[in-house]
């Protein structure tokens, strides 16, 4: 793996933020695609990184693609809780000998990408308990409008699991939000899909926002496993 080209990437991406304050006051992922080696090697490699202690006070998942999927076939995810908490952890990562040992084992990954996003709401379970994980990515031109839709929904409908909306904050600007949607397993998401679509909430919720969002992408993942939470 070109670790060069992924500092740089990351690097990157967080140039690409903005400093609001209430983006400060919220909880932000970072994800990084990669593709190349399997979701098994993946795995014992994430378990050697956090077999480290400086890895306890982190929450990471892995993923690997289900349907949807152009970007990579497995997708880490990292959770902070602000800025600086990335940062410092970042760096006793990089100093440590699980780092060391996680590139060796992964030196056949190629990487993809990596992104960040803003948690902007949740009305279920935090994104890491689902191990089925549905992803539909948005443009939206008025979040507040949209963001009220959506909790409205969740009010009369539920979730099956996790209902989480991110902001996007790096990358291509055809996106600017996500709906993730997860559950127990891939028959559990897609049996409330079926249920979503054929309700009454579903269909408030769509006159609410046709004229201020657009659907860009949809795309699944089932967990490979998840550390530090």
């Amino acid at each position: 793996m070109n670790t060069r080209r992924l500092a740089a990437a990351v690097i990157s991406a967080l140039l690409l933020l903005t400093a609001g304050a209430q983006a400060q006051s919220q909880q932000f992922e970072a994800v990084y695609s990669l593709q190349g080696v399997s979701s098994s090697t993946a795995k014992a490699a994430m378990e050697d990184l956090f077999s480290d202690p400086v890895m306890e006070d982190a929450g990471v998942t892995l993923y690997a693609a289900d349907f949807g999927v152009t970007n990579g076939s497995l997708k880490i995810v990292a959770d902070f809780d602000n800025y600086a908490e990335r940062a410092e952890r970042d760096k006793r990562r990089r100093a440590s000998h699980g780092w060391s040992r996680w590139q060796l084992a992964m030196e056949d990954a190629e990487f993809v990408g990596a992104d960040m996003v803003s948690v902007v709401a949740d009305h279920g379970k935090p994104r890491h308990t689902a191990d089925y994980l549905l992803v539909y990515t948005l443009s939206v031109q008025d979040p507040a409008v949209y963001a009220a839709a959506l909790e409205e929904m969740n009010d009369a409908l539920g979730n099956p699991g996790v209902l989480r909306l991110v902001a996007l904050r790096s990358g291509s600007r055809a996106a600017t939000h996500a709906v993730l949607i997860g559950g127990r397993d891939f028959a559990a998401v897609n049996e409330y899909m079926d249920r979503l679509y054929a309700s009454d909430a579903f269909g408030t919720f769509v006159s609410k926002v046709r004229n201020v969002r657009s659907v860009v992408h949809i795309e699944s993942y089932r967990k490979v496993g998840d550390w530090g939470y």
